[in-house]
């Protein structure tokens, strides 16, 4: 392949420092005006820990899809910067046993509910929910039943997923709910809009934009004319975006929806399914470029073998989510979030609402400093001769003997 140096307008695009890229937007509408510069003057404030008003700790139920190495890492630095601010109890968050880059999540609040983690907030076996992999109904029972009891004083749902069964399916009003780690909370009818939730009892975390900057990115670094894309569900794995990015590119976009694993399926009979669909963007489609989407690839184990069938003839595989696919093979991430620098903002919120705040009033648009992860044995298979000035920005370097 050709290199291509960078052009000054992308460099400046992703070099610029994180105020400016999440500074107030210049919006017509002055109450929303007022609003955001209201939260950028006063910045964020420390909630001091405290229980409720009736000695007890904060009761958490947790809520996500299944189990998923980019997900686990926002929920590991979430917890982290609560426990790092006094919320939690725990000597040394490093030392617990979970890798951050690989961690399963439920695994880690089962651990924290078994453990203890002080007088300010719980989590309980009971409320920790994989919505692909228990029964839906269950679910639903279990976290209205915890409501009524008066055993859930929010609700932390890791994906769009989570937040469209508990916000839109249950339609659940009376209890705060935190929508973490979701591509397009907007697209999908969670928030009304990227600033505010325009729900009294909802905030999102949102940062949709990023995925616009994200393929341009890709594109400017290894152009393509027809990008692959195979997802479950259309805004977890922002395809509108991704469409109208492409176009504006003069690429086009190929996509192919599959089914996430179904009740009863083994992984391997899914990863077999997922394969199929792989195969046929390349030998049917004729993509010379994929886009690994948010959740596809659930195991470490099936990244190898899945991207080969990409690699075998030349394509590169670009992510969407997660450092995580880097290390284990794929080609390159332009980040669209950083679960560790995005923390503290996800916990202000937290901490706001257990400290009184309606969630509704609370800003909600974050968008951290992107960066770049590659895989020098990635491209190699590719035949991409990485440019320097890729590998003097990446944040991680990966393959070709390092780590």
């Amino acid at each position: 392949m050709v290199k291509r140096v960078f052009s000054i307008v992308i460099i400046l695009l992703f070099i610029l420092p994180a105020f400016v890229i999440f500074a107030p937007e210049n919006k017509e509408d002055p109450a929303l005006k007022a609003r955001i510069s209201d939260f950028f003057d006063t910045g964020t404030v420390r909630n001091e820990p405290h229980t409720r008003s009736d000695g007890k700790p904060f009761h958490i139920c947790y809520v996500d899809i299944d189990p998923y190495p980019a997900s686990g890492e926002m929920l590991y630095y979430l917890l982290e910067e609560l426990n790092d601010l006094g919320w939690m109890n725990i000597p040394s968050f490093a030392e617990l046993p979970f890798d951050p880059q690989d961690t399963d999540a439920g695994r880690l609040i089962d651990y924290l509910a078994e453990r203890g983690t002080g007088e300010y907030i719980s989590f309980s076996k009971d409320q920790n929910y994989y919505i692909a992999l228990d029964d839906r109904e269950d679910v639903k029972a279990g976290i209205t039943d915890g409501i009524a009891a008066g055993e859930v004083d929010l609700i932390l749902c890791l994906g769009t997923s989570p937040g469209e069964l508990v916000i839109n399916e249950m339609g659940i009003k009376d209890v705060p709910v935190v929508v973490y780690f979701s591509v397009d909370p907007v697209g999908a009818g969670l928030s009304e809009t990227q600033e505010y939730s325009g729900k009294d009892n909802v905030w999102c975390h949102t940062s949709s934009d990023v995925y616009i900057n994200q393929l341009r990115f890709y594109f400017d670094t290894m152009p393509f004319s027809c990008l692959g894309m195979a997802y479950y569900s259309e805004s977890v794995a922002a395809a509108e975006i991704y469409r109208n990015a492409a176009s504006s590119l003069g690429a086009s976009v190929v996509e192919e929806k599959i089914e996430t694993i179904r009740p009863g399926e083994t992984k391997e009979e899914y990863y077999s399914r997922l394969k199929a669909v792989y195969e046929k963007l390349v030998n049917e489609d004729g993509i010379d470029a994929f886009l690994l989407n948010t959740d596809m690839i659930k195991d470490s184990y099936a990244v190898e073998p899945l991207l080969s069938v990409f690699y075998d003839s030349q394509i590169p595989v670009f992510v969407q989510n997660g450092q995580f696919f880097v290390a284990e093979g794929a080609f390159m991430l332009m980040s669209a979030s950083d679960a560790k620098a995005q923390a503290p903002f996800a916990v202000n919120a937290v901490t706001s609402i257990l400290s009184g705040k309606k969630p509704g009033e609370i800003y909600q648009k974050y968008i951290p400093s992107p960066y770049v992860s590659v895989n020098l044995d990635a491209a190699a298979k590719i035949g991409y001769d990485i440019p320097e000035d890729i590998l003097r920005s990446a944040e991680r370097i990966y393959g070709g003997g390092m780590k």
